[in-house]
């Protein structure tokens, strides 16, 4: 059993096209209707002449009367069906689809044949034959001209060609004479002719219309679709080129400009496959003419431009109705903004806020990094902490307290080499590491030695803080490192055991780690930890 969304969805497909078969009904309707009141002034006013000429001829014969009568009903049907053409002509298209108008037609052009099937009973005269030859051959030209220009819709034509011809046809039938019945047999296999030829430009013209129905409606599909895809390329978010298989650029829209920041004359035309042209690039747009896709993304330059953008494209194959590559597109976003929210949120994971100085994290993947390292680093790490930290900022205020750590961060940063990194890991807790070349120990020895009273020296001179000169000392512990022998936690940990001697020592120290001091502070730790108990 078929379920309900199967149900609503061919119900929604057959109601969809019967919904585009009766447009198509109706404008073909329409058109058919439009070359009938197309140019209409020409055979009616053709077949007023006729009415004029045939009148000519028969006013030897007829009543001036009946003759004066029956034409002025000539031009009186005439001129309505002119004036329902101009009214016809005046309205707008979408009003000229009705059917009314159809059958306003129809309705004249019966009237029309009705008079001139009058016609042939009032002006028959089978005693004149002169004028029988006349009104016959008059009769057989508005009904040849009639088709001609009626079969657009062929029930119209034969209502406008039986009401002359018939008329026409039974008269010579009653005469009975060998003559009139051979001009009858005649006229009946003129009236077959003429019912197979209305039917035959009635197809032709109905395969012409629908034609060109058909091929008016694709056009206006392909046009619907074209401006469809224009309005996105222009006001698309992302930026679009086309590139033919040369990899010459031939057309983008105003956001590639806008991103790349160039004239549209530096980009059409331009050969991304070029050697002067990024090789990123251009291995994208190969990649798209061989595999179909392509990719790039980085930071683009454009020859002789001053700097780069950073951006994202995708590049594909565009082929032709007949799968034959013509060339490709490709969509471009700019990472300009996403790369700098990426480097916000970056230096706000990694980074201290307040000193601008690596933080705990970031200290910590720099260490496993260089231990992960085949080259072995041979160098110093220090803890330190300020002094009266806490009375500072009781006294002048954290915001004193902050200028301080801003200052201690940048007097670091100036014994630091090319190298080496020191990073804020909470409150006045700093922590720096330098490596040193060479390989001999007490070459390494002499330069841990120095380095650390050069850092200690640039930390003891007195800070500004709060329009005072405040004298405030550092202590500090450090250790050798070899990374060769030991792994980073272990030597973070003598680092801050040293420093924690130093701090029980009093101010303004300095202690390096000895392996006595790692069971010192066990014991430490031991005695405390039990003391809790």
């Amino acid at each position: 059993m078929p379920n309900a969304a199967s149900i609503a969805t061919a119900s929604g497909l057959r109601s969809g096209f019967r919904r585009d078969h009766y447009v198509t009904l109706k404008r073909l309707r329409g058109e058919k209707v439009r070359l009938l009141y197309d140019k209409l002034w020409q055979p009616v006013l053709a077949s007023v002449l006729a009415a004029f000429l045939l009148v000519a001829a028969m006013w030897p014969v007829i009543s001036p009367a009946v003759l004066l009568g029956w034409l002025a009903a000539v031009v009186l049907v005439s001129s309505v069906r002119l004036g329902l053409a101009y009214r016809y002509h005046r309205l707008p298209s979408m009003q000229q689809q009705r059917y009314r108008w159809l059958r306003r037609f129809s309705l004249g052009a019966i009237a029309a044949g009705c008079v001139w099937g009058a016609g042939s009973v009032l002006l028959f005269t089978p005693e004149h034959h002169g004028q029988l030859a006349a009104l016959s051959i008059v009769m057989a030209g508005i009904t040849a001209g009639g088709v001609t220009t009626l079969s657009a819709v062929w029930w119209v034509a034969l209502g406008f060609v039986l009401p002359i011809m018939l008329p026409l046809l039974i008269q010579f039938l009653l005469l009975g004479t060998p003559l009139a019945l051979l001009i009858g047999a005649v006229l009946v296999l003129f009236l077959g002719l003429i019912f197979v030829a209305s039917r035959r430009f009635s197809r032709i013209i109905h395969d012409n219309i629908a034609l060109r129905v058909s091929m008016a409606a694709r056009e206006a599909l392909l046009l619907e679709s074209e401006n469809r895809y224009r309005s996105i390329f222009n006001h698309s978010p992302l930026g679009v080129l086309h590139f033919d298989c040369e990899g010459q650029i031939t057309d983008c829209n105003d956001k590639v400009l806008s991103i790349l920041g160039v004239e549209r004359g530096q980009m059409i035309g331009y050969a991304m496959l070029a050697p002067s042209a990024n090789q990123e690039v251009a291995q994208g747009v190969r990649d798209a003419l061989t595999r179909g896709t392509g990719y790039y993304e980085g930071t683009y330059v454009l020859p002789k431009a001053e700097q780069g953008t950073p951006l994202r494209a995708i590049f594909n194959a565009v082929h032709s109705a007949g799968n034959e590559k013509v060339g490709g597109v490709a969509i471009i976003e700019d990472f300009t903004e996403r790369k700098r929210y990426e480097a916000i949120i970056y230096r706000q994971a990694y980074y201290d806020a307040l000193t601008d100085l690596p933080n705990r994290r970031l200290f910590i993947e720099r260490l496993e990094t260089l231990w992960r390292s085949p080259m072995p680093c041979q160098g110093i790490l220090m803890f330190l902490d300020l002094d009266r930290f806490k009375l500072i900022n009781d006294t002048l205020g954290h915001a004193a307290g902050d200028d301080l750590l801003v200052q201690v961060a940048r007097r670091l940063e100036s014994c630091l080499g090319e190298e080496d990194i020191v990073a804020r890991l909470s409150g006045d807790e700093f922590v720096l590491l330098a490596c040193f070349e060479g390989t001999k120990r007490r070459d390494v020895e002499v330069r841990v030695t120095a380095y650390a009273e050069r850092v200690k020296q640039a930390l003891s001179a007195p800070y500004r803080l709060e329009s005072r000169w405040v004298d405030v000392t550092p202590s500090i512990g450090y250790t050798c490192i070899n990374s060769d022998a030991s792994d980073h936690e272990e030597a973070l940990k003598q680092a801050d055991i040293a420093m924690y001697r130093a701090k029980t020592a009093g101010r303004d120290r300095m202690c390096r780690y000895q392996a006595e001091m790692g069971d010192d502070f066990q014991r430490i730790a031991e005695r405390s930890t039990a003391a809790h108990r």
